[in-house]
């Protein structure tokens, strides 16, 4: 009977033995488990940033020329090309720049800028023309950027001021405000086969960019002058007037640019499809 008794002992205590050493191996494959996936993860996140930065020739070189951002701010002098008030945050500053006004916009002039545009608003790749065998990628002909004083549009194309057209803008107003209209600039990309067709269409739809570099040319200004009638009022008692005199509606400045490049790519930029010079 003892030996029985030790005997079960024994296998009792090898057995717990066992479980603890099959536990300890689970919680090791566990934990390694755990330590291969965040590292999978952490590879993934790491992959998915561009780790490629396009190196590009002149005039697409950003480290030779200045960037301007659609709807960003102006490049620093850009107020000296137009005639006109010089801007200053008191009467003395402003007369100090006005004094400075050709030497500020010779400087703007010495140098040369580059315009980035993205699919799909700004490089616009039309639906496939089946019939021609190509696509259309329509690349935007101008861009506003903001200073102290107010808007200025560089245009690369064909531009005009003019009645913006049917918009929300336009309902029930007496005038409407000029705007600058750019011609986009188009380039042709022939593709016979649909199967490609939707391959390209699917891959660049979204994709596409462009680059335009260029220096500074001509400037004009868009003036729409409109006589304004005083509205009178009467409040307790009192005449009031608002409004009157002359207002401009015009599209206001612009710079017209002397266009050294146009660049149409995919993949990131890595991939050049078109280039105007």
């Amino acid at each position: 009977m003892r030996r029985l008794l030790v005997s079960s002992l024994a296998v009792a205590v090898t057995a717990c033995s066992g479980g603890s050493s099959r536990t300890a191996d689970q919680l090791a494959a566990l934990q390694k488990k755990k330590e291969a996936e965040a590292k999978a993860k952490k590879e993934d996140k790491l992959e998915a940033i561009p780790t490629e930065v396009v190196k590009l020739d002149p005039p697409y070189d950003d480290s030779q020329a200045q960037v301007i951002l659609p709807d960003g701010p102006c490049p620093e002098g850009f107020w000296a090309l137009f005639q006109g008030d010089a801007p200053g945050a008191d009467a003395a500053e402003k007369k100090a720049n006005a004094a400075r006004r050709k030497e500020v916009a010779e400087a703007a002039r010495a140098k040369k800028y580059i315009v980035k545009l993205r699919a799909p608003a700004q490089v616009v790749l039309s639906p496939y023309d089946a019939p021609k065998g190509q696509f259309t990628i329509d690349v935007h002909g101008t861009i506003d950027c903001t200073d102290s004083i107010g808007r200025i549009a560089i245009a690369w194309s064909d531009v005009k001021a003019g009645d913006p057209g049917n918009s929300a803008a336009k309902d029930g107003a007496e005038v409407t405000q000029n705007v600058w209209v750019a011609q986009p600039i188009k380039f042709d990309m022939p593709i016979r086969s649909l199967t490609e067709a939707k391959e390209f269409n699917d891959k660049n739809r979204f994709g596409l960019s462009a680059r335009i570099g260029f220096g500074l040319g001509r400037v004009e200004v868009d003036k729409k002058s409109k006589r304004v009638s005083k509205v009178a009022t009467k409040a307790e008692g009192e005449s009031l007037s608002f409004g009157g005199g002359v207002e401009d509606w015009g599209a206001g400045r612009l710079v017209h640019a002397e266009v050294l490049g146009i660049r149409v790519a995919t993949d990131r930029e890595k991939k050049q499809l078109f280039e105007k010079k």
